[in-house]
């Protein structure tokens, strides 16, 4: 009877700290690590050096998508604005824990620890942006919400031209009363569909200037705000 031979690959190690480490306060390390994350594994070869392999960081993206699918559910039921900001202050929670963990067990790996931070806000970022625009699609009256709130802003509102996406123009059209209302001062209001607007956001001209209130925009905002303060940290 012939024999299968299965080559087995072995999964690259990200090493903590240095073999000349202290072992007790690598032992000490290694308790704190695993009560912050009891799912990540950690490997202590033959000379009492520990590590953590790499295939790891799944368990640690396992943790911030709980911590997110936790967050849109209060979403659901406090609404758009309230979840968004419950989903991104449960994301700053978790990654302050991850930064706080990773620091005091790579002391030595400045390097390493800036590019895992920056990853795992990378991750962060992509699924409250899905999770947002997942609701967004589902509730367009999100969009209605947006546009009132930014006709409330407006110095000069005389001439207003809203763009929308296609998909989120009818309900714009059935509510165009609701913004005349609350603004006596608009003259001429004119809502076009505009496919580079995504689901949720609205562009506005005015006399005074454009508005960009796409969700896109803010998004980007937000995500070069959080990785130009973690580049001064």
């Amino acid at each position: 009877m012939s024999k299968l031979i299965r080559y087995t690959k072995i999964a690259p190690t990200v090493f903590v700290g240095e073999k000349q480490l202290d072992f007790e306060r690598e032992s000490l390390a290694e308790k704190q690590l695993a009560k912050m994350f009891p799912v990540v594994s950690i490997i202590t070869d033959s000379d009492g050096a520990k590590f953590i392999p790499i295939e790891e960081v799944f368990n640690i993206e396992k943790l911030h998508e709980q911590a997110l699918n936790e967050a849109r559910e209060k979403g659901r039921e406090l609404g758009y604005e309230a979840g968004l900001k419950q989903g991104l202050t449960k994301a700053e929670e978790v990654l302050q824990q991850f930064n706080g963990a990773i620091q005091d067990t790579l002391t030595q790996r400045e390097s390493l620890l800036e590019e895992a931070r920056q990853k795992v806000l990378e991750l962060v970022l992509q699924i409250a942006e899905k999770v947002t625009f997942d609701a967004i699609t589902v509730d367009p009256e999100s969009t209605v919400q947006m546009i009132s709130g930014v006709i409330d802003t407006l110095i000069d509102r005389s001439r207003i031209k809203i763009r929308v996406h296609p998909d989120h123009l009818p309900i714009v059209e059935q509510n165009i009363d609701s913004f005349l209302k609350g603004a006596a001062a608009i003259k001429e209001i004119t809502i076009s569909s505009d496919p580079r607007v995504r689901h949720g956001g609205c562009f506005i001209e005015t006399p005074n200037g454009d508005i960009d209130a796409r969700l896109e925009s803010q998004f980007e905002v937000l995500e070069g705000t959080l990785l130009s303060n973690g580049e001064d940290k």
